[in-house]
């Protein structure tokens, strides 16, 4: 039979033990129960920790809009949290979403810089009428997007999108206008480089005749006809400086009553004649020769404000068209301000007489866009229809040997059969537009 030792018999006997012993038979009973209680507790941390990380996420993308907050708010108390804590946790979670907010907004008003870059870009190198209307309806509705963007965030003025149609329309004005000047500051320098390339040879010659073929193909007709108007008046008047020598041995009645009539006083005796004429014609030939080269020098003041109005009448009269909806730049220049003719006669005076035409226009193409602008397409549409009616006339020639381009008779006929033939035109397309209403209507 087993024996128990003293020591641990006399444990039993001591009450302490006992105790020791029915609390640990306790402890064994509540382990499951803390088990679980352990486990909840657990699994209502991790819900916290999930709804909270669900909130920060739907902050940090501007998502935490008043219906999440309430179901945040609502999880929360769900697991127990006081209503204090999930208190605490809302002011850091806003200001969070306000952030965002306001970051999303503001890369959407970059997308909508970037449409609206787009339009400008459309404005600034179309010539199709329809794709700059469309161009400015999407900047009226990009403008528009800007501005409710603006109202419906708090932290973006919607008043500094107000506008911004019209800024980048004036934008894409400037831009056109800074390229107008600079192609017409090249074009100018083009022709004085073809006008001096003219000048190296002699005029006349079959060097020269190549070159202004050349120059003339290039679309540099306007500077080799001057230049060669230039040179023939030289001409002119070298050959009548020429033949005013010849005839300077004895002066004729007539040569002393041109002298005369130009103011100058004529000795009674041959060889003061003779003196008075010589410088005369010398006078004479280098005032023809001046003026045949005044295109060349800068022009004075005096002189810059004829020049000016002579190339503003120029201008006004190919521009001017019939609209009463819009002004055209004829009407613009006969309302100009002696102050503007003034600003334009300094702009001019000191230039080359080449230049005062490109000046004057980039002067009217900066203040008054619209209207040249306007006027400018009417031109061009007018020179075209000459062009092509020039052309028509120049074919029916060259098809009929029987008619001659140099005959008036010819000439007035093959005119009346083209106007009859264009009066046919338009009237056929007029019955062909009526036929279509009604077969539509």
């Amino acid at each position: 039979m087993a024996k128990f030792s003293e020591a641990l018999l006399q444990g039993l006997m001591r009450p302490a033990f006992g105790e020791q012993l029915a609390q640990a038979g306790r402890g064994l009973v509540q382990t499951p129960m803390l088990m679980r209680q352990e486990e909840q507790r657990k699994q209502r941390e991790k819900g916290m920790m999930g709804g909270m990380l669900a909130a920060q996420q739907a902050a940090a993308e501007g998502r935490f809009d008043p219906e999440t907050m309430k179901a945040y708010m609502g999880s929360m108390q769900g697991l127990g949290v006081p209503a204090q804590d999930i208190m605490q946790t809302l002011p850091t979670l806003q200001q969070a979403n306000q952030a965002s907010v306001v970051n999303n907004k503001q890369n959407q008003l970059v997308g909508l810089q970037q449409q609206l870059n787009e339009q400008a870009q459309i404005l600034l190198e179309s010539d199709d009428r329809s794709r700059k209307e469309a161009a400015n309806f999407q900047i009226d509705s990009i403008e528009e997007q800007m501005v409710n963007i603006g109202k419906e965030t708090r932290g973006i003025d919607a008043g500094a999108f107000v506008g911004v149609g019209d800024k980048t329309r004036a934008g894409v004005t400037k831009t056109q206008l800074n390229q107008l000047e600079i192609d017409a500051k090249r074009r100018s320098a083009q022709e004085q480089m073809a006008t001096s390339s003219l000048q190296q040879l002699k005029f006349g010659t079959k060097e020269w005749n190549k070159r202004a073929t050349e120059l003339e193909q290039l679309g540099f007709r306007k500077a080799v006809q001057k230049v060669r108007q230039s040179e023939q008046a030289i001409q002119l008047a070298n050959q009548e400086y020429q033949d005013a020598m010849e005839n300077s041995k004895e002066i004729t009645p007539a040569q002393i009553k041109k002298m005369e009539a130009d103011g100058i006083t004529v000795p009674k005796d041959a060889l003061g004649q003779r003196q008075t004429w010589r410088s005369y014609s010398t006078e004479k030939r280098e005032k023809q020769i001046a003026a045949a080269t005044a295109y060349l020098d800068p022009t004075p003041a005096n002189r810059a404000e004829g020049l000016v109005k002579w190339t503003l009448q120029g201008i006004a009269e190919r521009g001017d068209f019939i609209d009463v909806f819009a002004d055209d730049i004829t009407s613009v220049i006969e309302d100009l301000t002696p102050e503007q003719h003034s600003e334009i006669n300094s702009l001019v005076t000191g230039q080359a007489e080449t230049d005062v035409g490109p000046i004057v226009e980039q002067w009217l193409r900066r203040n008054y866009p619209e209207p040249f602008e306007k006027s400018e397409k009417f031109r061009q549409d007018k020179q075209r229809q000459a062009d092509a009616r020039e052309q028509a006339i120049a074919d029916v020639f060259a098809a009929n040997d029987n008619l001659d381009p140099n005959d008036p008779v010819d000439v007035r006929l093959v005119n009346q059969k083209l106007d009859a033939s264009i009066r046919e035109s338009q009237e056929g397309e007029i019955a062909g537009r009526k036929l279509s209403r009604v077969l539509g209507g």
